[in-house]
């Protein structure tokens, strides 16, 4: 793929970039950085334009003023008009799957079409999901990943995979390399406390919004595609956002865990092509 880096709003975005036609923009998730998307990209590039950046804070890009949603999701459709891709169909993983999402809920004309793999909506279980507690400890998280972040990211990707040969040292080789670098941690904690925060307080709020993006409805024709052996976001997860959209195709992979695009490329890459092709 072809790599560069482009300036949105004073934040400098690591893009990498194949083939041409309708753009698809592929958004990756935490502990990895667009790499992640290779195998994907390489069979969706025969026939699409795919864009495949560092998510900001992440990988290569700098880090974004604010770490909520909106605001990243901002970024991000700045970033489609910025290289012209805009529509797209927008994919997403883990935190990049809840960026689409947003990006989704706020910039409707910008998303084409929405496919999110294994990733909360709205709704998350703090309890299952018992890292986002962990990563709001003051220091503690910043002082493992110095002390051994090269082990930490291996065993945080083999927790969550249910094919976990796929994580072989030089798979993860590039994800522990980011990840030495401490802006990158703190970009990635920021990014857990910012929505963690948000939840406690929303839990304590005497009432709901009256609007916002929590009256909003996603409306650009939507896939579900689940690893089910999730540890984190089992299928009750799945079963609520489809719920909440109730237009959704799910595509359920019996025997695949958290990190679908490394885990089942050829599945995913398959049932996004079918996606786009059939409507």
């Amino acid at each position: 793929m072809t790599a560069r880096d482009v300036v949105v709003s004073g934040v400098r975005l690591h893009v990498r970039e194949e083939g041409s036609g309708d753009p698809v923009v592929l958004l990756h998730g935490f502990p990895q950085t667009g790499e992640c998307w290779t195998a994907v990209a390489e069979r969706l590039a025969k026939s699409r334009r795919v864009i495949v950046p560092d998510l900001p804070g992440f990988g290569r890009s700098e880090a974004p003023p604010s770490y909520d949603a909106e605001s990243v999701a901002r970024l991000l459709g700045a970033m489609l008009e910025k290289l012209g891709a805009s529509p797209a169909t927008v994919v997403g993983h883990d935190w990049g799957g809840s960026l689409a999402f947003a990006m989704a809920l706020s910039q409707p004309e910008r998303v084409k079409r929405l496919v999110v793999s294994n990733a909360p909506f709205r709704k998350l279980d703090l309890r299952r999901g018992f890292h986002f507690l962990a990563f709001n400890i003051p220091v503690v998280p910043e002082l493992a990943f110095r002390l051994a972040g090269d082990r930490l990211v291996g065993f945080m990707l083999r927790a969550g995979a249910a094919r976990k040969d796929v994580f072989d040292d030089e798979r993860i080789r590039p994800y522990r390399e980011a990840y030495a670098d401490p802006s990158n941690v703190r970009s990635a904690l920021a990014y857990y406390r910012t929505i963690t925060r948000r939840v406690i307080a929303r839990r304590f709020r005497a009432r709901p919004p009256a609007h916002g993006s929590a009256k909003r409805r996603i409306e650009a024709p939507t896939l579900l595609v689940w690893g089910m052996r999730d540890p984190v976001l089992p299928e009750a997860v799945l079963a609520g956002i489809e719920r909440d959209i109730p237009h959704a195709r799910a595509v359920r992979l019996a025997d695949v865990g958290h990190f679908v695009p490394e885990e089942a490329p050829d599945e995913i890459a398959g049932a996004i092509e079918s996606f786009l092709t059939t409507g």
